[in-house]
């Protein structure tokens, strides 16, 4: 074998650097965008829960099986849309643990509290469905180290 047919394939520095900065940019683009999904996840998620605890609170029997309809429908579609982001920015899994682990506290407690003695009462109802939206807005709108140092 005649080692002067091989052609040689090595990169120059120059395309060497050029693919590592693609790859650089490539990695940075994929994180960003997979936390910002993530953000718009948490931050519909929140948003539904307004919703749903104004629908319960405010709505009787009706508003409760309409809540919860509209609910199953939005976590149907929320879920069918996560799964197909194909990518996960590091550190989201556990903000998608966090998140609606506070959120299940704090919806828990303003249902426990307000269904026995405040239902109908908007005055008890409108500040407890924005306050049950807090834990999901404040976990997707947290700093990322990528976002900061991009």
């Amino acid at each position: 074998m005649n080692s002067d047919a091989i052609p040689s394939t090595a990169p120059t520095p120059q395309e060497a650097a050029a693919v590592l900065a693609l790859a650089e940019s490539s990695t940075r683009t994929t994180r960003l965008r997979g936390a910002r999904w993530v953000r718009t996840y948490l931050l519909g998620w929140g948003l539904g829960s307004i919703g749903l605890v104004l629908a319960i609170g405010m709505g009787g029997r009706v508003g409760f099986f309409v809540g919860m309809a509209a609910w199953a429908a939005l976590v149907t579609i929320g879920v069918t849309w996560a799964s197909r982001q194909g990518f996960l920015a590091q550190g989201s899994r556990r903000r998608l643990a966090v998140a609606p682990a506070a959120w299940a506290v704090v919806y828990g407690a303003t249902l426990v509290i307000g269904l026995p003695g405040q239902a109908g009462n908007l005055a008890y109802w409108l500040p407890a469905a924005l306050v049950s939206a807090v834990p999901m807005v404040v976990v997707a709108l947290w700093p990322r180290r990528e976002e900061q140092a991009a």
